[in-house]
């Protein structure tokens, strides 16, 4: 959820509207992989209180990263 919001994907306030968005932004066959990879991505880059967005590999397409003074 956090992730999508931040990276301008989805504005949902449930699940279950950040996941109805992802899916028409994805094909079916990247939802799994996608899911990993924004765990992971939470877990090591952009974690909840401190994002390290000058070492982020989609910072020059984050919305997000301007409001953390990267860029």
């Amino acid at each position: 959820h956090r992730l999508a919001a931040r990276l301008g994907w989805s504005n949902g306030k449930t699940p279950a509207i950040v996941e109805r968005d992802l899916m028409a932004l994805f094909p079916k066959e990247a939802w799994i992989e996608l899911s990993h990879v924004l765990i992971h991505h939470g877990r090591r880059i952009c974690s909840a209180r401190k994002p390290n967005c000058t070492d982020c590999p989609v910072n020059a397409s984050c919305p997000s990263s301007t409001a953390y003074g990267v860029r």
